[in-house]
């Protein structure tokens, strides 16, 4: 069984299949599709030309399992977890050019959460 920082799953996870782990008494899909705002950096688009030039929102796979949890800054967002809003560092995997690329997308490799 791989461990949980080799699969990318949060701390004292086990590994289910690719994008899923059974921790915190619950099993919990790392995959969501979100629609969000792309930026370039931290500073946001107030402060940084290039994160200005980028200022646009777009539908987005999200990894919320992303490896080195905590040790590096990245971006969080709040999903639902077993009825309780949580805070989750993310990861962007890909990006998507309409809904229904989304959709279609979700579907077939099984992302049930998808919030646009």
């Amino acid at each position: 069984m791989l461990s949980h920082r080799q699969a990318g799953g949060p701390p004292e996870t086990e590994v289910l299949s690719r994008g899923q782990f059974r921790g915190w008494s619950c099993i919990m899909s790392c995959y969501i599709i979100r629609k969000i705002r792309i930026a370039h950096c931290k500073k946001g688009p107030s402060i940084c030309d290039k994160c200005r030039e980028m200022d646009a929102e777009r539908i987005c796979l999200l990894d919320i399992c992303p490896p080195r949890v905590g040790e590096i800054q990245r971006r969080v967002i709040q999903v639902n977890r077993e009825g309780e809003k949580v805070w989750r560092e993310f990861d962007i995997v890909r990006a998507f050019e309409s809904e229904q690329e989304a959709k279609e997308y979700a579907n077939k490799n099984g992302i049930e959460d998808v919030e646009f």
